[in-house]
């Protein structure tokens, strides 16, 4: 006798992108897994009736704290959205709060019905031109290895290091042999691509244009492709999406921020919009599923057969999708209209992890040394970081911001050792107009960094933040908004609902200065970064990534 299901999914069409079939038919889950194909007697039913049934989606490669959440009070919006794995770097956790936050981290993603695979971060500093208060070396990294969570090894970002064979990073990549390693190899071709990748690395999700995506997939290279919410590099790289380089493409977002999930969807929303342009909807599938559980050995889930993991995602109308119900382990976790789950712990108690140095509003002032200044050009949609020459605006003798050409002051200050030196540049992209906006959040070493027009907003904001114990803020025309986030200065304690209602009160102010930027913060937290083109700013001061030397900032 045939023993009874836990669920029924009736009359879905199950899809399985890499076989390309699409099978009317019901699935009877069991103890976790797949049973049978068929109809039985089960516990819970869901009907499918005109809806596709997919394996569950797989983030490729998603920093989780960047959603400024817990991992209780995110979880279900993925499930919500079809997303039932994600792998994670943490190394935005690990720069901020060092192992001991990373384990801390580790411990809080347990008791979520969300699977959470991690990297284990490979530079923590991200190069020599961080200062940071993490630091992984081997023995660290040998202790995450045995941790159930983790799979692979993170971003490899010090590609100088690679190429030149240092023992530091090759120990590490050494200690990882025959498990995923992931790369950040943005712009590299020709023989530097050739050392880096001879050095075991298998992936990158820093492509942005196609003859560098087509370059790195005719040599083997695994190819995430992003669509996040400040780097959108998806749309420039719809061509390689083709039967004869399908096999090696994942899509990815990287850097999420809480409301596009929430408000937008996650690889769902992705999926649709590859349909709407045309591609076949088995191509779009497979890179969110199959290919990988593929890359990462994630063997249990890589096809919707009888006796795989059962997580599955029931939606329809893929060009414009919306998820019906999502299963996971074996229960359904998520049915259309069935609202937010309801917080599985107590919030845990918050670290004391800022350290910021006293300085004065004076203290802000530079001096001016010459009549021509290095400025950082931003752009939506992109990371990347523009070197820019301009004239300086001089007032009574020190460096101004120039609101007519859209030129601000930017600072980034030690936030770990209270150090009394700050780094110091310009920025060209937010149309900022009276006021400064700052946070903690900043890539990689998460120090405080802070972009306005004038030193009195802009120390206000260093105040703001300060008295918040992190997190991000604004000050315009006399009024100071914080949104905190104790945990390490990049996590709130908030609720999902309640962190949206204050981060748009935040960005109200925001706006109200002029500024145009989908996610000016995002897009600032990106500014300190020294491993990506072409020019940051970090606390030692302005950095041309390009000769990795440090450059003056004022000149003759």
């Amino acid at each position: 006798m045939k023993p009874s299901a836990d669920i029924l999914i009736r009359n879905g069409t199950l899809v399985d992108p890499v076989m390309e079939t699409a099978t009317r038919t019901d699935i009877s889950i069991k103890d976790g897994r797949i049973f049978s194909y068929g109809p039985s007697a089960a516990k819970e039913v869901v009907d499918a009736t005109g809806c596709l049934v997919s394996c569950g989606f797989i983030e490729s490669h998603l920093h989780v704290e960047g959603l400024h959440l817990l991992p209780e009070h995110y979880f279900h919006a993925f499930l919500a959205h079809g997303t039932t794995a994600i792998v994670t770097d943490l190394h935005e956790i690990a720069n901020a709060g060092g192992l001991p936050g990373l384990l801390w981290y580790l411990s809080l993603i347990d008791s979520i019905p969300l699977d959470l695979f991690v990297m284990a971060p490979s530079c923590v500093p991200s190069s020599r031109f961080e200062l940071g208060v993490g630091r992984l070396g081997i023995k660290e990294l040998n202790r995450l290895k045995s941790s159930r969570s983790v799979i692979g090894l993170g971003e490899v970002m010090d590609v100088e290091a690679v190429m030149g064979r240092q023992e530091a990073v090759m120990r590490k990549i050494a200690l990882f042999e025959g498990r995923p390693i992931d790369g950040h190899a943005p712009g590299l071709s020709g023989g530097e691509l050739d050392l880096y990748l001879s050095a075991g690395i298998h992936s990158d999700h820093e492509t942005t244009g196609l003859d560098e995506g087509t370059e790195k997939l005719k040599r083997g290279m695994h190819l995430f492709l992003r669509d996040g919410s400040a780097a959108k590099d998806l749309p420039h790289l719809l061509p390689l999406i083709r039967r004869e380089h399908l096999a090696r493409l994942c899509l990815c977002t990287d850097d999420l921020s809480a409301r596009d999930l929430i408000e937008e969807g996650h690889l769902d929303r992705i999926v649709s919009r590859l349909v709407r342009t045309g591609v076949p909807l088995f191509h779009a599938l497979r890179m969110v599923t199959a290919n990988p559980a593929l890359y990462f050995n994630l063997s249990d889930r890589n096809s919707p057969g009888v006796g795989r993991k059962a997580d599955l995602v029931v939606f329809d109308h893929p060009e414009d999708m919306r998820v019906r119900a999502t299963v996971k382990n074996g229960r359904l976790v998520y049915r259309d209209g069935s609202g937010e789950a309801a917080s599985t712990t107590g919030c845990p108690e918050a670290p004391a992890s800022l350290k910021v140095a006293p300085f004065s509003r004076e203290a802000l002032r530079r001096k001016a040394r010459g009549n021509r200044i290095r400025v950082m050009g931003v752009r939506d949609g992109s990371i990347l970081v523009e070197d820019l020459e301009e004239e300086a605006r001089i007032e009574d003798g020190y460096l101004a911001a120039d609101r007519g050409r859209d030129i601000l002051l930017a600072y980034v200050f030690d936030r770990y050792r209270a150090e009394e030196k700050y780094g110091f540049g310009f920025v060209r992209g937010f149309s900022l107009k009276e006021g400064a906006i700052g946070t903690t959040y900043a890539h990689d070493s998460h120090n405080l960094i802070i972009v306005g027009d004038n030193e009195e907003d802009i120390y206000r904001v260093l105040q703001t933040v300060q008295a918040c114990g992190g997190g991000m803020a604004a000050s315009h025309k006399g009024v100071q908004i914080c949104l905190p986030m104790p945990f390490f200065g990049i996590i709130s304690s908030l609720s999902a609902r309640e962190y949206l209602q204050k981060e748009a009160e935040l960005m109200g102010l925001v706006r109200k200065m002029g500024v145009k930027l989908k996610d000016p913060f995002s897009q600032m937290s990106f500014i300190s970064l020294p491993v990506i083109p072409h020019l940051r700013l970090t606390t030692k001061g302005l950095l041309s990534v390009s000769t990795s030397q440090y450059v003056e900032v004022n000149h003759v």
